[in-house]
């Protein structure tokens, strides 16, 4: 039996999309722990993964962040917008970081001896351990960074190049020749992306070391730990359904839900808006009496119902309203979302719109084209679910990171 450590930052948009290769390499039978820098055993059990989760343990140095890392809530909404404190969140999170989490990732090492390390490749310090224990590791990225064009730019890949020496330095002591690409750390030995090539087309990308495998969930049946009650009795079936959701950090943006709401007015749709810690009575109030405004939804479930989402761009997000054959508006906020902004007009699967200029009149064009089934976007947004569809999804990365 192959025993298989999966090292995750322990955020959602990190967490889910190992779920199902996780769920898979099981069946495969794999012994599969995590580690994370905080318990995610709740949402590991609630996907039927009874499995040790690591976090870093008493006897571990204590690793603190600096009071000002934040990653959520109004704060943090507002800080973003500012590119200087964006830059050192940034390099705290990449490579601040990453010396003192290390003990942990090796105290678990020690105790589960994995042949076999999937690393988060934003979490560089798991990648440090597997290479300083001489240990065979998969990157499963969660994002689109391993196949970004080498000559696309944003404030995300100029702050990379800015730090570019710093982080080659934490792999001083690397047997390999360690790349990166945009944010990620890149495997010697496999790399992961869930995409396809009707939306990250290789010979846009340049990228000839990724495997492409599709979806990181099966479209039937699937579970992955954070589902939520939802009212679904109270769709209205002679509306279409709009979703917005920006995420579990970048929520705390009301004008933009606001104006989302103006641009629909007098379109026959119902909003579903998923708005974490927004939802309060007051909130709630500005919207139609039909709207579902909910802290936070169960965005697999919800969306095989829903006719158009308007997201901040986070790379789940993004996947799993593909997988869907949702069209997608898009309002990136910061980081990799502008890259996946890029992705979206190159691949003409969605409308990008600007979050700082938030203006209903534009946005109503925009949500016009989108709920048109026969638009140009539509049609596209199916041919990429079909592909999904085709690739394999977590079977196929859970093969690929076993065999290694």
């Amino acid at each position: 039996m192959k025993k298989i450590l999966i090292a995750t930052v322990p955020e959602k948009g990190h967490v889910n999309p190992l779920i199902g290769t996780a769920q898979e390499l099981v069946k495969l039978g794999a012994e599969v722990a995590f580690f994370a820098q905080r318990d995610i055993t709740p949402q590991l059990n609630a996907a039927k993964l009874f499995c040790k989760c690591y976090t870093p343990g008493k006897n571990t140095p204590e690793f603190v962040l600096p009071d000002e890392f934040i990653t959520s809530g109004e704060l943090f909404a507002q800080k973003v917008k500012d590119k200087m404190w964006l830059r050192r969140w940034i390099k705290t999170l990449l490579i601040d970081c990453a010396e003192g989490q290390k003990a942990g990732i090796e105290a678990a090492v020690k105790d589960f001896e994995p042949d076999i390390m999937v690393c988060d490749p934003l979490s560089y310090a798991a990648a440090i351990v597997a290479e300083e224990n001489g240990l065979v590791w998969a990157g499963v990225s969660n994002s689109l960074n391993p196949v970004t064009p080498d000559d696309w730019n944003c404030d995300l890949l100029e702050t990379l190049r800015v730090y570019d020496s710093d982080r080659k330095r934490l792999f001083a002591k690397s047997k390999h020749d360690i790349k990166f690409k945009s944010s990620d750390v890149i495997s010697p030995y496999l790399n992961i992306v869930f995409t396809c090539e009707e939306y990250a087309p290789r010979n846009l990308s340049g990228n000839n070391f990724s495997e492409y495998v599709g979806a990181p969930f099966n479209i039937t049946d699937f579970k992955r730990g954070d589902e939520t009650d939802f009212p679904f009795d109270k769709f209205n079936p002679d509306k279409q359904k709009v979703y917005m959701s920006l995420g579990s950090q970048l929520y705390y943006n009301p004008q933009l839900f606001i104006t989302a709401y103006e641009a629909l007015k007098g379109m026959n749709v119902q909003l579903i808006f998923s708005v974490n810690e927004l939802c309060t009575d007051e909130f709630k109030a500005i919207f139609p009496a039909d709207s579902i405004i909910e802290r936070y939804t169960p965005q697999l479930q919800l969306l095989p119902h829903i006719d158009m989402m308007i997201s901040h761009g986070g790379a789940n997000s993004v996947i799993e309203a593909q997988t869907f054959g949702v069209p997608l508006a898009l309002l990136p906020i910061c980081n990799d979302q502008h890259l996946q902004a890029m992705f979206m007009k190159n691949a003409g699967a969605g409308i990008v719109l600007d979050p700082n200029k938030p203006d209903a009149t534009e946005w109503r064009k925009a949500f016009e084209t989108l709920l048109d089934k026969n638009s140009a976007y539509c049609q596209k947004a199916r041919a990429i679910k079909d592909t999904l569809s085709r690739l394999g999804g977590p079977q196929k990365a859970a093969k690929l990171i076993y065999k290694l």
